[in-house]
């Protein structure tokens, strides 16, 4: 997961909150870690003044080289003799190298008199110890811990002495480390209790924000695509008022919100206009049309006895008419179901009627290899038997009309579910050349046909009129069903259910 889908992952409450959280943690420790830079230098500045004060009290200052150091004479050095004087801090070593003296003591308050060191303690501190001169540093002896030292060298030659002083290390550690961590503490409350405020207080600021979103949501939920769309929903007068960014948001939502509403109203008006003269036009054509009909099937008895290229155009005048005949019938029945007609009540077994038609299937369709599968029950569903088949029939027919020779076509039918959600579900599979991927998502909308990639081509006797599939959908929508499409390269099937009874 990348950086950039994580920050958009997260609301704009928690990215407020990270920002300033983060910003007060860098500036927290920022300043936790100058104090503690500060109080160190300050602490260890002291240890090293009172170090200094410790080798000049025991005469051990720095001499310029080459110039001889007074004689040490029997005894411990005059380093060394320091320890003996009252008031020595505890901890402190001295520690003398040269001239025969390899010795180093450490004061300790409750022993009276100071101690000698071990000699690896000794070696350690001659080996480690800053040259003559130089400025203190810190030494980590072992069994000892970290010490502060400076050394001085009194003589020249084989008689000089290498005096190493110094002060542990120990009190300044401790005294760091618990400022260390009352700095930690301290920032870590402050921040969780900046971050506790700055999600209450954010919280409270974007609930404007939230409700704008609330509207959106409303909207979304509105099912807009069936028969009069009412966008009545906007977001409140004071959430729109412009000069605040929720406020440019709510009134272009509400500006959005009512150009969608007025588009929604002009389509709508559209359509019923359309559906209204589809519906007129449909009862006007339906008497001249009935009238060629009749005058077609008065010449029938006659065609015999007239030429044969006669009686041909009047076969021709008969099957347009029949044909225009059911495309009039389809109109009105599309008008009726998207007036909202209310469904007709009834019982049907689609078993039978599937058996019906797929033996019909097979005398009208000898090309194609039709099979059915049905379980040993009957499946009642609700809706009237001519409705019922008339959408299977549709169906099945799609088929075997818009496949090539051949082909397979599967026609299932099988109950899912229980109780009120029972369904039954009847399949049609064909393993044709499938519909095409541009109109697929379409297919059931008015005047859509496939034939282009099927097997039936535009104008050819019977030819489709793009309705059937309309019609199913609206058949089907009104019995409380519904009916599904998935096409490929390799088939196509069609799902339709049906309520259970």
């Amino acid at each position: 997961m990348t950086r950039t889908f994580r920050a958009r992952r997260m609301t704009l409450r928690s990215r407020l909150i990270a920002i300033a959280v983060s910003v007060l943690v860098i500036v927290g420790f920022g300043i936790g870690a100058a104090s503690y830079l500060t109080v160190r230098s300050s602490l260890m500045g002291d240890l090293d003044s009172q170090l200094q004060e410790m080798a000049a009290q025991a005469g051990g200052q720095t001499r310029p080289p080459g110039e001889p150091g007074p004689d040490p004479g029997d005894g411990p050095g005059p380093g060394l003799r320091y320890l003996f004087q009252p008031g020595v801090g505890d901890g402190a070593v001295v520690v003398a190298e040269g001239a025969g003296e390899d010795r180093g003591l450490i004061a300790r308050t409750g022993s009276g008199e100071p101690l000698d060191l071990p000699a690896e303690a000794v070696a350690a501190f001659a080996a480690t110890a800053p040259a003559d001169g130089s400025r203190p540093e810190t030494v980590t002896i072992p069994d000892l811990g970290a010490y502060r030292v400076v050394s001085t060298t009194e003589g020249v030659g084989p008689d000089s002495v290498t005096t190493v002083f110094g002060l542990p290390q120990a009190r300044v550690d401790a005294s760091l480390g618990r400022i260390a961590v009352t700095t930690a503490l301290v920032v870590t409350a402050g921040v969780v209790l900046t971050a506790v405020l700055l999600g209450v207080l954010i919280h409270r600021q974007l609930g404007e924000l939230r409700d704008v979103a609330r509207t959106a949501r409303k909207v979304t939920e509105l099912d807009l695509g069936a028969g009069r769309p009412e966008l009545s929903l906007r977001v409140p007068d004071e959430l729109a008022v412009p000069g605040t960014e929720v406020g440019d948001v709510g009134a272009s939502m509400n500006r959005m919100l009512d150009h969608v509403s007025r588009a929604l109203e002009e389509r709508y008006r559209g359509n019923e206009q359309m559906r209204r003269f589809v519906a007129d036009a449909s009862h006007e054509l339906r008497t001249p049309i009935a009238t060629i009909r009749g005058w077609a099937d008065l010449t029938k008895p006659h065609r015999e006895n007239v030429p044969p290229e006669v009686s041909l155009s009047l076969s021709r005048i008969d099957s347009g008419a029949e044909r225009m005949s059911r495309l009039v019938d389809d109109l009105l029945l599309l008008a009726r179901l998207e007036a909202g007609r209310q469904p007709e009540e009834g019982t049907t077994d689609v078993s039978a009627i599937l058996v019906e038609l797929v033996e019909d299937a097979h005398v009208v369709h000898r090309d194609h290899d039709i099979a059915l599968d049905l379980p040993p029950r009957a499946l009642e569903v609700r809706g009237t038997g001519d409705r019922v088949r008339q959408v299977v029939s549709a169906v099945v027919t799609n088929a075997c009309v818009h496949t090539p020779p051949g082909t397979r076509v599967s026609v299932e039918a099988r109950a899912e579910g229980r109780g009120s959600d029972a369904e039954v579900v009847v399949s049609v599979t064909d393993d044709g050349p499938g519909i095409p991927e541009e109109i697929v998502g379409r297919v059931f909308d008015r005047f859509v046909r496939g034939d282009s990639s099927r097997s039936r081509e535009d104008g050819a006797e019977g030819g489709s009129s793009g309705l059937g599939l309309a019609i199913v959908k609206g058949l089907v929508d009104l019995m409380g069903g519904s009916v599904a499409v998935d096409s490929s390269a390799s088939g196509t099937t069609f799902l339709l259910r049906f309520r259970a009874v």
